[in-house]
């Protein structure tokens, strides 16, 4: 299965957490300047089996993507390796392929001036006919049209990239969520809501494309609370970001700190479940574990 394929419903998450909408920024809230500027950190004390936790950003332009030899370096001494997902289930293909069509045609979602302005753009920018894609929610859509637009078409992924090596290395894999958990994500946003996302990134393509870049940037900078900032101040955001981010940090809290306490655990997430003070640092900080940044 190819890269792009394997790693399409991230851009999924990706849409919500941003708001995808891309109204005016709000002041942005300063997090705690603890988190420094890494994407690797160490986790350690009380019972754990020095792990670490890294900050993956899912889906980079191919020409953007470095892996750091000090996360290949840490990754080989782990005996375990954590994902959110297993990206290779048949299973989350098959899920996600029936989630992402409806019954009814796109062009019942929005007005008739609005359907011929997504048409034309799909045609006159993406080179595309709208033909193939009416009965895809308008949620799937913006990732399978637009996202390639902005990422280029054969994209690099950090998750699956490590995935990979993972298996070379035959490490232990385990995931935190289940295909049927990551459906069901997709299923939160209604499809008026998503119509009227789809509507707003033909609208803001531009705005999107210099969001993206800012966000690649913030990552290769390795600035969790900058990128984390940038995701969290999108107006209306609060209810994706607790959805997306707060509530799965929780949830995944004690399955993590298990497997690091059975055995040295390698960690990788999203970057944006690592900042903030629902993020994961904070959250085993609150628990009185050691976290600290990997800078070399």
């Amino acid at each position: 299965m190819g890269t792009y394929q394997r790693g399409i419903f991230w851009f999924f998450f990706l849409s919500l957490f941003l708001g995808v909408m891309l109204s005016p920024e709000k002041g942005m809230c300063a997090t705690p300047n603890a988190q420094g500027n890494s994407l690797l950190w160490k986790v350690s004390g009380k019972g754990i089996k020095t792990s670490y936790l890294y900050g993956t950003f899912h889906l980079v332009p191919k020409d953007q993507f470095v892996l750091p030899n000090k996360v290949k370096q840490k990754m080989i001494k782990s005996e375990t390796v954590v994902f959110e997902v297993d990206l290779d289930s048949p299973k989350l293909t098959r899920l996600i392929s029936k989630s992402m069509r409806m019954s009814q045609p796109l062009e019942s979602l929005m007005t008739v001036q609005e359907y011929s302005l997504l048409t034309s753009f799909v045609k006159d920018t993406l080179e595309r006919s709208m033909q193939q894609f009416r009965y895809i929610k308008p949620g799937f859509l913006g990732q399978l049209l637009l996202y390639p637009k902005l990422l280029g078409y054969s994209p690099e992924s950090y998750d699956l990239a490590l995935l990979d090596l993972a298996k070379k290395w035959h490490k232990n894999v385990y995931v935190l969520e289940t295909p049927e958990e990551q459906v069901a994500l997709f299923d939160q946003s209604t499809l008026e809501d998503q119509t009227s996302q789809l509507l707003n990134n033909v609208k803001q393509f531009d705005k999107q494309r210099k969001l993206m870049k800012n966000m690649l940037s913030l990552y290769q900078q390795e600035d969790l609370n900058g990128l984390y900032n940038l995701i969290t101040s999108q107006e209306d955001a609060a209810k994706s970001n607790d959805m997306l981010l707060d509530e799965r940090n929780h949830k995944w809290l004690a399955p993590m700190v298990d497997m690091m306490q059975k055995s040295p655990s390698f960690v990788a997430v999203g970057a944006a479940h690592l900042a903030g003070e629902e993020g994961l640092i904070q959250l085993l900080r609150a628990q009185g574990y050691k976290v600290e940044p990997v800078l070399d």
